[in-house]
């Protein structure tokens, strides 16, 4: 008997939570948040084919978040008449960042729910941003998933060029697998399927115009996410995607689609800024003084890397911004919590 729920991503892991939550009602549906709009989930629950058939399918039902902090991705509990979101599921995971806001308010957006990997995506023909990246990697260490970094367009560069920018990345993302593809040719693009072939789920990550849609297209075998033109001026591409939304790959396995997202605001952090930037903090247990600031004190390891061209000031300085960004974020939600 086919199982739609296994193949959506449902494990034992998931049957555990959900064991664990107190329910006094009557509920109906366990299934997957596929999609969000204004206060509505769509969501992916297992039905059998037909009255006669013992082999399931996955149909889409709409239901109402009333109270319930949901994201694409979220396993969910509905409601015994099925039109709202009684219990979400405990995540594994989750990709979330601090909301784009002019307030001071400190508000965190889930990007996405319960995934296994987060494919970071920039464009190899383009100026690498080393800064965004390196916010990207404390966002996806952070989220409990798998980081990956994939360059797109190399039928648009030359080999030099895309190995040159895979080294130069290599050295700042370190021990994080990086790929190089083009979703036009397809070169590569097979590889990046390996990461769902256990039926795991994958997300999406990268600003608008590095091809993201396109990708997405490429290893969905659709044409489910629409694509901008280039400005010539740049070669930035429009923002096209919208909305999040959870799609089936081919064979196996799940991805999640975001929007170009234009700022990266951290929300918390774990261990992910220590593990976006372990060269340093590898250097800082050489130094002489464990409360070792690097910057003026005597056996500063880091410093002495920096003096010896091992080390990249600029990367030393960035580290600082974030930490100092991140001590901030913590301060601003104490003082939330005691309002």
């Amino acid at each position: 008997m086919r199982n739609a729920l296994s193949e959506l991503g449902w494990n034992a892991t998931f049957a555990d939570a959900l064991a664990r939550i107190d329910r006094k009602d009557v509920l109906s549906d366990v299934g997957r948040v596929q999609r969000l709009d204004r206060g509505w989930s769509t969501v992916l629950v297992a039905r059998a084919k037909n009255s006669t058939s013992t082999e399931e399918v996955l149909v889409e039902l709409r239901a109402r978040n009333i109270g319930a902090d949901v994201a694409v991705g979220d396993w969910v509990v509905l409601s015994a008449d099925g039109e709202r979101v009684e219990h979400v599921v405990p995540r594994v995971s989750q990709l979330i960042r601090r909301a784009s806001s002019d307030g001071p308010k400190a508000v965190p957006q889930v990007i996405a729910a319960n995934i296994d990997v987060v494919f970071l995506v920039h464009a190899v023909n383009a100026r690498l941003n080393q800064r965004r990246l390196e916010r990207e990697l404390v966002l996806a260490f952070d989220s409990g998933a798998t980081p990956v970094i994939v360059l797109t367009k190399s039928d648009a560069t030359s080999g030099e060029t895309a190995r040159d920018t895979t080294d130069a990345i290599s050295a700042i993302a370190l021990g994080v697998p990086v790929h190089v593809v083009s979703s036009v040719t397809g070169d590569g693009l097979q590889a990046l399927l390996t990461y769902a072939a256990g039926g795991e789920t994958l997300a999406v990550l990268g600003a608008s115009g590095v091809g993201k849609s396109t990708l997405v297209n490429a290893l969905t075998g659709t044409d489910s996410q629409q694509t901008g033109a280039i400005r010539r001026g740049d070669q930035r591409g429009r923002h096209t995607t919208t909305a999040v939304d959870l799609v089936p790959l081919p064979e196996r396995g799940w991805l999640v689609d975001t929007p170009g997202l234009r700022a990266i605001g951290l929300w918390s952090s774990g261990r992910g800024i220590e593990r976006a930037f372990a060269d340093i903090f590898n250097l800082a247990d050489h130094c002489r003084f464990r409360d070792c600031k690097h910057e003026r004190e005597p056996g500063c390891a880091v410093q002495q890397a920096i003096a010896e061209g091992r080390l990249d000031a600029r990367r030393l300085e960035a580290m600082r911004r974030l930490v100092a960004e991140e001590a901030a974020l913590e301060r601003e939600q104490a003082r939330a919590k005691r309002r």
